[in-house]
């Protein structure tokens, strides 16, 4: 016998099924959802007494150091509302390796754990074994205890180094299974060993920032991802510095920020199955990706600016499932969002901005620095050279003065630029302009200090300079990879989607 219904019955059953329907996507959602953040560079308030010290520490830093308890407060309340089910910390905890500043992230990942996300972390350069750990007293600094990697293990047992993990014997690197069919694999990349401190009997204070993978840890992780791979499982890694070079010539130019022997590794870890990586350390927020020599295969790598600079980024990345299992995993969406106030600061996004450009002048004193070792010793002969005949000129003789002339010309292509770095997805941001707008700088400081010789110096610079430089312009401002070669692409730094 079959039952009529009603209009409002019909409604009310649509209504339900309706709802069900919205609250499964929802679960399935945050389910499989996961949050990226990294150098977190977090100082306990417990280490703080407002004054002269810290406010000296904090000035002229592209990093919000006195700010960084008040942002990591704000990164946990948009992580809980944003119902992960893993949350992956890339490094830099905290801002110099203090115990008390990891005790107060293990308080914040604490009360991520207490809404059931599972956070995982990895050390950074700054994390363990620091010479510079220190505390902030009215006008004075206090050295203040740091912590041994063995420590770094016990305090963070929970998120990455507790009995559900594989171990490493000869690193912090470990293994997990945190989502049923994904499997993490986090590398230490960190050179801390090598600090001396002397606050435990050493002669004198060092620090390494630099980056590389012990060729036990690399066989150790090659290992763990075969054995996941031939049990269906796939294969996310994440470490501190760069494996894949964000911009052509990083090793070069960046040596520190990206691990010894890249090339080989990259390659090593893709014929593995690793195809994903996430990365910190430069405070950038970019992706890049790397092929093997017939583009069958790759790696990306996806790495996350400073948690406490502009722009303040954090990853969200979904796990696609589908195939002829359901439930299988597929790919990776990636998706990038901004932290733009918090509590106590509600133009967050704006002041860390103008950080950024009030950076420029000690970035051009860097340049003009390095470029000084290279070429002050020249710069008498360069003089007579170009003032044969009784020409003038107005050369720098000072490293000091080499800087001022820089400013004077280039000081907002500067900042344009390094803007657009850390911001992402920089052939967006005007390529093209910024690079003309350098050119005119370089061709205004010529005539500045070469008034009688600028036109011959100008030729000499389009025809013989500039095309050495080209391609590092455009792989750094169009965001592209391996430049003029088979290899050459790009990848998209703020939205994408990578296959597992």
């Amino acid at each position: 016998m079959k039952m009529k219904m009603n209009m409002k019955t019909k409604l009310i059953i649509i209504m339900i099924l309706s709802t069900l329907l919205a609250l499964d996507a929802a679960s399935r959602t945050t389910a499989s959802r996961m949050v990226v953040i990294s150098d977190t560079h977090l100082l306990s308030p417990e280490l703080v007494t407002p004054g002269t010290a810290i406010n000296r520490a904090d000035a002229g830093d592209t990093k919000m150091m006195a700010m960084s308890d008040d942002i990591m407060g704000a990164i946990t309340d948009s992580i809980i509302d944003l119902k992960p089910m893993l949350v992956l910390l890339t490094g830099d905890l905290t801002h110099n390796g203090e115990r008390a500043s990891h005790e107060r992230m293990v308080h914040y990942l604490d009360r991520m754990a207490a809404h059931g996300i599972q956070p995982l972390v990895i050390p950074g350069n700054h994390d363990c074994n620091n010479p510079y750990a220190r505390s902030f007293d009215n006008d004075r600094t206090s050295p203040a205890p740091t912590v041994t990697r063995s420590e770094f293990a016990q305090l963070y047992a929970n998120y990455g180094y507790g009995a559900a993990s594989q171990r490493d014997p000869a690193s912090l690197s470990y293994c997990c299974e945190p989502v049923k069919g994904l499997v993490v694999i986090g590398i230490d990349s960190n050179m801390d060993e090598q600090n001396t401190l002397t606050s435990r009997g050493d002669s004198v204070d060092s620090y390494y920032n630099g980056g590389r993978i012990k060729p036990e840890t690399l066989q150790w992780i090659i290992a763990q991802a075969d054995k996941a791979r031939s049990q269906g499982k796939h294969v996310i890694a994440m470490m501190h510095h760069h494996l894949v070079p964000h911009f052509d010539q990083q090793d070069r130019f960046l040596a520190n920020y990206i691990v010894k022997n890249h090339d080989a590794i990259a390659h090593q870890l893709m014929q593995a199955g690793i195809h994903t990586i996430f990365t910190g350390h430069l405070h950038v927020t970019d992706a890049a990706t790397l092929y093997n020599s017939n583009r069958t295969d790759s790696i990306v790598e996806i790495a996350t600016g400073s948690a406490i600079c502009y722009p303040f980024a954090l990853r969200v990345a979904t796990l696609e499932r589908g195939g002829k299992k359901r439930d299988s995993i597929t790919s990776l969406d990636i998706d990038t969002r901004w932290l733009t106030s918090t509590t106590s600061c509600p133009t967050l996004r704006e002041q860390g901005r103008q950080r950024i450009i009030n950076s420029t002048p000690g970035m051009a004193a860097m340049l003009s620095s390095k470029a000084w070792d290279k070429l002050g010793s020249h710069m008498g002969q360069l003089k007579r050279m170009l003032e044969v005949g009784g020409g003038k000129t107005n050369l720098p003789e000072t490293p000091q003065q080499a800087t001022r002339l820089v400013l004077r010309h280039l000081n907002e292509v500067l900042s344009r630029a390094l803007l657009a770095v850390v911001e992402g997805n920089e052939h967006d941001k005007g390529t093209q302009d910024i690079i003309n707008q350098g050119k005119q700088g370089i061709h205004a400081m010529i005539q500045d200090v070469a008034p009688e010789q600028a036109d011959a110096l100008w030729e000499f610079f389009i025809a013989d300079v500039y095309p050495k430089l080209e391609p590092l312009l455009r792989s750094v401002l169009e965001d592209r990879n391996a430049v003029s070669t088979p290899g050459e692409n790009h990848t998209d730094d703020l939205h994408l989607t990578v296959t597992l």
